[in-house]
């Protein structure tokens, strides 16, 4: 992992805020500590590590993430998106943290997520000692996971979550479907930016989530006001070559995308959806790349829209058990293909369907793609090839 170095000036101003932050975070002066934390956390270079980290000089980033996590969620008694999403920075630079895994499992536990909350309480007790203050709490919760009643809940709470404290919203979900314009010509686009607009239905619900959050202290204007100053937010940067050969020609595309942050999410919060023609057959073949959140969204927005014959579910829970179907996935991809394309595919069209699994490394902005999807994987890549002709 590359490290820099940050310099003695930038070393003292970490060490100063965190020093205050600590005072106020001691005398519990909740707001004062969030302030002091943040200014030292915003000097912190994006991505890399520091030779002062490595070295003792400051401490590591994901210790005052982890306490401001703490800060903004009351210790885990709190379900606050932007303590999630602190929770999850955290973890990128410390996968085995204690106190993050804990805080984070205990939230989940407390709201009935027991999945994910299943996964990172075991990661506490994989690495803390049995004297640790931490460790009863943690054993006791895990043996209460089982006895939870089942809840109608995202399987994928963490991110779903993190979609909300990134959009600045307190109501459901605020991702929608964006579509390109009919005219924009794409073929050439393959590795290049896309500019992609929302469906008069997204519209609506985004304007729906809109007056809600004005209506409770949180002023937004209309979605028709918002798009036109910020464009650049619903601009999807193609990097098709990454996932598949160059054997393609890309031909459409859409993607759901959240309100406010657009784009600048975390691959595992994209959903893009390609349609493409296979130079060597002249078919049509449709390429998706998702997180498990955002297609767990999408699944249930079908699923439950009466303007699509679809009525299945691509994962199923039962406590901490998860389970996904290929085969539900692949009816999943054409109705998708009906709802951003208006193509009418059946099952008796695909010719050849592949899945894989992508991990994606947050620190160093890179990922692994495997040649299969397990529910360990950030995202999954699916393509399926037609016997349509263009």
């Amino acid at each position: 992992m590359e490290a820099i170095k940050l310099g003695k000036a930038k070393t003292q101003q970490i060490t100063q805020f965190i020093n205050f932050g600590n005072q106020n975070y001691d005398n519990d002066n909740q707001k004062q500590a969030i302030e002091f934390y943040s200014n030292a956390i915003a000097i912190y270079p994006a991505n890399l590590k520091t030779n002062e980290e490595i070295n003792g000089d400051i401490p590591d980033r994901n210790e005052i993430l982890t306490k401001l996590g703490m800060l903004f969620t009351k210790y885990g008694t709190q379900l606050d998106p932007t303590g999630v999403h602190l929770f999850k920075q955290s973890l990128i630079y410390a996968p085995d943290d204690v106190e993050a895994n804990y805080y984070l499992g205990k939230i989940l536990f407390n709201n009935g997520n027991i999945y994910e909350a299943n996964l990172y309480l075991n990661k506490v007790i994989d690495n803390i000692d049995e004297n640790d203050k931490l460790y009863n709490s943690t054993k006791k919760a895990l043996e209460e996971i089982n006895n939870q009643d089942e809840k109608d809940l995202p399987i994928f709470a963490t991110d779903f979550i993190i979609g909300q404290a990134l959009s600045h919203t307190m109501l459901t979900s605020p991702i929608g479907t964006f579509v390109k314009m009919s005219f924009d010509k794409i073929e050439n686009k393959y590795n290049d930016s896309v500019q992609l607009f929302p469906t008069d239905q997204t519209v609506k619900k985004l304007n729906k989530i809109r007056d809600f959050n004005s209506n409770h202290g949180f002023k937004q204007a209309p979605f028709e006001e918002f798009l036109p100053a910020n464009l650049p937010l619903f601009e999807v940067k193609n990097n098709l070559s990454l996932f598949i050969d160059e054997n393609y020609t890309l031909i459409n595309q859409g993607a759901e995308i959240y309100d406010v942050c657009g784009i600048n999410v975390p691959p595992e919060l994209s959903f893009n959806f390609y349609k493409l023609v296979n130079n060597d057959t002249g078919t049509i073949a449709y390429l998706l790349l998702t997180g498990k959140s955002p297609l767990e969204i999408k699944d249930e927005q079908l699923r439950t829209s009466d303007d699509f014959d679809y009525q299945e579910t691509i994962f199923d829970d039962y406590k901490t058990n998860v389970s996904y179907d290929t085969e539900t996935i692949k009816v999943f991809m054409l109705a998708v293909a009906k709802d951003y394309f208006n193509d009418t595919v059946t099952k008796d069209n695909i010719e050849k369907t592949k899945v894989w699994g992508i991990k994606d490394a947050g620190f160093e902005q890179t990922f692994d793609k495997n040649d299969d999807f397990t529910l360990d994987d950030s995202r999954l890549e699916i393509l399926i090839e037609t016997n349509i002709e263009k």
